[in-house]
């Protein structure tokens, strides 16, 4: 949340001059002006002073002339001016006495009382400034930092046109908001991707989701609508927090593993076989999975169905998935959750991940992914007629036959879909190389939705080639 401040002051030097005048003003010492925003008349010149006690107004006649300066301090209430310095048969007039408010001065013939010029100004005293450095605090969660400025009002400078004062005056606001942004000494996140950090615009912030991760040093550097900057530092602030980081890896054949994060599509087929790491976790001496399911998986209920606790941060979780037909030691069709729970017994410190979910399609016959034909000649490519991997499928069981065109059966399998190694061209696959020619075969079989294929048997033919 933005606050806004009353403000303190800078250093440069601003020099205004009239077209065709006798005199002159100059702001010594100023830190930021600008001209007001007023619609009507000649716009007066705003000059904000970072310390007043180092800064003055001066008027001149601009041959250096001895003249008389009267100077006035305007009364918004009364919208009068009021003599605050008198200085006669002088060459230079400074007025040392700065404070908010809107100034005139009046420069004269000396001894005569004829009126050369009058200029108008608004003066701002910037007290804008930082108290007491940084606080902060932290727990498990949290770490919140305040760097505590003031003055903590949040009404606007009000400035008026003072060259040419009515009965009305034609106010302006100035809205002194701030701009601030902290460094760290080290990566507080250590490391981890696609981490929000709008926290670093607030001088008052809180860290969290997740809190910071290494130890470090906090600098905020902080600065008004008129440039004055304030900074400060913290000591070394030491992270306690536990950080659940884990990775996925599906199995893409019996003996390898690959990471992914894919796990979540509609396309990946039963049994779907996954493995977590948390190994990325930080700060935590304890490490729990829990996996979530429905058995007949329709839709998702908050069942626990698996679990696994250990201290050892390389040790990956493998877990095992009840079913009606038994333990499965990969996910069947459906809809899971699956979470990671971190602690760190010495501090007391607990996260746990988001829930996140693995989808395993329904069954779908597979004859889209049944070859056409094929060519067991021994090369290495295209040598075995089988399932081509990679379709939606999501079969438990098959049965399939293989027929000659006399109709004598030479290749048949009745089992575990993902246990099927194919034919390769011989008779029961381990008998005479059978000739080059067309071959009629039929496939059933249930899904690990328990949809049955048997009955609606797919028929068709491929193409044993030799050459």
């Amino acid at each position: 949340m933005y606050r806004l401040y009353k403000l303190l002051i800078v250093s440069l030097l601003f020099v205004f001059w009239q077209a065709d005048c006798f005199a002159q003003i100059t702001a010594i010492g100023v830190d930021y002006s600008k001209p007001t925003s007023f619609l009507r008349g000649k716009p007066d010149e705003i000059h904000v002073f970072f310390s007043p006690t180092t800064g003055y107004l001066e008027a001149k006649h601009h041959s250096s002339e001895n003249s008389d300066f009267i100077w006035e301090k305007l009364d918004v209430d009364s919208q009068t001016f009021s003599t605050v310095l008198n200085e006669t048969n002088v060459s230079t007039s400074l007025f040392t006495s700065l404070s908010d408010g809107g100034f005139r001065v009046s420069v004269d013939s000396a001894g005569v009382g004829t009126s050369i010029d009058t200029f108008a100004v608004w003066v701002i005293i910037d007290t804008f400034k930082l108290v007491g450095g940084i606080t902060y605090s932290s727990n498990c969660d949290w770490l919140d930092l305040e760097a505590a400025v003031r003055p903590a009002s949040n009404a606007p400078y009000r400035v008026y046109q003072l060259e040419s004062m009515s009965s009305v005056l034609y106010d302006s606001l100035i809205y002194n908001k701030l701009s601030t942004d902290w460094t760290t000494s080290a990566d507080i996140y250590d490391g981890l991707p696609d981490i929000d950090d709008s926290w670093k615009k607030w001088n008052k912030t809180s860290i969290s989701e997740p809190p910071p991760l290494l130890d470090a040093i906090y600098s905020v550097t902080i600065k008004d609508v008129f440039g004055k900057t304030v900074t400060a530092s913290t000591p070394l602030i030491p992270a306690i927090a536990v950080y659940p980081a884990f990775a996925v890896e599906a199995r893409t054949d019996e003996d390898n593993w690959a990471a992914t994060t894919t796990y979540a599509d509609e396309n990946n087929n039963a049994l779907y076989y996954a493995r977590f790491k948390h190994n990325q976790t930080r700060h935590a001496n304890k490490y729990t999975w829990k996996g979530y399911g429905n058995i007949y998986l329709e839709q998702t209920r908050n069942v626990l169905i698996w679990t696994q606790t250990t201290t050892n941060l390389d040790e990956t979780a493998y877990p095992t998935i009840p079913h009606h037909t038994g333990n499965l030691e990969g996910y069947p069709t459906g809809k899971y959750g699956f979470q990671l729970i971190v602690e760190n017994t010495l501090t007391g410190c607990k996260d746990s991940s988001l829930l996140s979910y693995i989808n395993v399609s329904k069954s779908v016959f597979p004859y889209k992914s049944i070859p056409n034909a094929f060519t067991p000649n021994g090369d290495g490519q295209n040598d075995i007629f089988k399932f081509i991997k990679g379709q939606n499928m999501s079969m438990r069981t098959i049965r399939l036959q293989i027929f000659d065109r006399a109709g004598h059966s030479i290749y048949s399998y009745s089992g575990d879909y993902g246990k099927w190694q194919g034919w390769n061209g011989k008779l029961n696959n381990d008998g005479v190389e059978c000739s080059a020619g067309v071959y009629y075969y039929v496939v059933s079989g249930i899904g690990w939705d328990d949809a049955s294929y048997n009955g609606k048997e797919y028929r068709s033919f491929v193409h044993l080639f030799r050459d």
